[in-house]
């Protein structure tokens, strides 16, 4: 990928989250260790690039939408 692992990461679990993911599916579909991927989407979390519903899987943010908005 780009060669910037934690950005590489990132954009593989905001992938694996495009229709809802518990950690244990984003640990499954990122083949990531567990920890690296909670970290991560707790990260993502905090920057409203994710979200959690209801259920508590991580889903895509808002910001996502915010920044796909501004785009030309």
């Amino acid at each position: 990928m780009s060669g910037v692992g934690v950005l590489d990461k990132a954009v593989v679990i905001l992938a694996a989250c495009v229709d809802g993911a518990s950690l244990a599916e984003l640990v499954e579909r990122t083949k990531l260790p567990r920890a690296t991927a909670h970290r991560l989407a707790q990260a993502l979390e905090i920057h409203r690039m994710l979200v959690r519903d209801t259920q508590g899987r991580w889903r895509p943010g808002p910001r996502l939408g915010e920044l796909a908005n501004a785009a030309p």
